[in-house]
């Protein structure tokens, strides 16, 4: 727990080693729950998952595991739309969006 520990007076390291940083799978659902809110308040809803792919170096077959993992959490809408596999926020991912932008 935070308050069972001297935060202050440890060196970082030592003071967060309890913590386990964030596994690469992780990562990039951050990554692309931030690449969706810059397209949205750029006036794009919708971004295909080719674009995606392509913005985060990912294979595609990656960013449909994570997208499924992030539409299980309704964070994130996946459909198609003229031939093609596209996402867009929920509104609950724009809300988590706008909290990690600001935190």
């Amino acid at each position: 727990m935070l308050l069972d520990h001297d935060y202050l007076n440890a060196p970082v390291e030592e003071a967060f080693a309890d913590y386990a940083p964030l596994d690469r799978s992780t990562v990039l659902m951050l990554s692309i729950l931030e690449l969706l809110h810059a397209e949205h308040a750029e006036g794009r809803a919708q971004v295909s998952l080719a674009v995606i792919c392509k913005r985060l170096d990912i294979r595609m077959s990656t960013v449909q595991r994570l997208m499924t993992a992030l539409n299980e959490q309704q964070l994130v809408d996946v459909s198609m739309q003229k031939d093609r596999l596209v996402a867009a926020l929920t509104t609950s991912g724009e809300e988590i969006s706008q909290v990690l932008k600001t935190a």
